[in-house]
């Protein structure tokens, strides 16, 4: 159910705990779905008529078709739930809890898309390798489609503060794994564009 609110967050918990909590069955059950991998792009054939001579077409067609992950070094379970257990203790950033209306329609508007998935707490400690990364909340400035200046809040993940094993999410990153950043000629790209609002 994606709705935010207790009624679905414990009808989601007991259709997990039905499936031993392997998201990938209940994903894989319930596909063609707005949760299926890739559901937000256009079909795999569509798209490779379009990406198919680039040089990442092989990676990104993974990711569409089994969803992404990151190589991340692992960590025992003694570990990973002390850890857990620190970060639900320690709560959200500041930011997050001075600006808790704002987080809670950002969740809100990213369970009613399908984004994300309304769980109760106690769900936490039998998602199989689960972490909990910190809350904040950003401010930002944007342009609106007139050009003019208006604030805008983002949502954030502190997947870099560690908890007592020092092992935090980005820590783990195995780097050397990672797919290069092509820039190209976005840099350039940037600068004009950036000059150009200046004048």
């Amino acid at each position: 159910m994606f709705k935010f609110c207790k009624k679905a967050a414990d009808n989601n918990a007991k259709i997990l705990a039905e499936n031993n909590f392997d998201m990938n069955k209940i994903i894989e059950v319930q596909h063609p779905s707005q949760i299926s991998y890739g559901s937000q792009f256009r079909l795999l054939i569509q798209l490779e008529e379009l990406l198919s001579h680039h040089p990442l077409w092989t990676q990104l067609k993974e990711i569409l078709s089994n969803g992404a992950s990151f190589p991340l070094d692992e960590i025992s379970d003694q570990d990973r739930l002390t850890d857990l257990n620190f970060h639900a203790n320690h709560g959200n950033h500041k930011s997050a809890i001075f600006h808790k209306q704002i987080i809670q329609d950002i969740i809100k508007e990213d369970v009613e898309r399908g984004f994300a998935l309304a769980l109760p707490v106690t769900a936490l400690h039998f998602l199989p390798k689960a972490s909990l990364a910190s809350l904040g909340c950003v401010k930002q400035s944007t342009l609106d489609a007139s050009g003019n200046q208006s604030t805008k809040y983002r949502m954030t993940l502190n997947q870099s503060f560690p908890g007592p094993s020092k092992l935090s999410v980005n820590f783990r990153v195995q780097q050397s794994k990672l797919q290069p950043i092509l820039y190209s000629f976005v840099i350039s790209l940037c600068i004009h564009y950036k000059l150009s609002l200046c004048q």
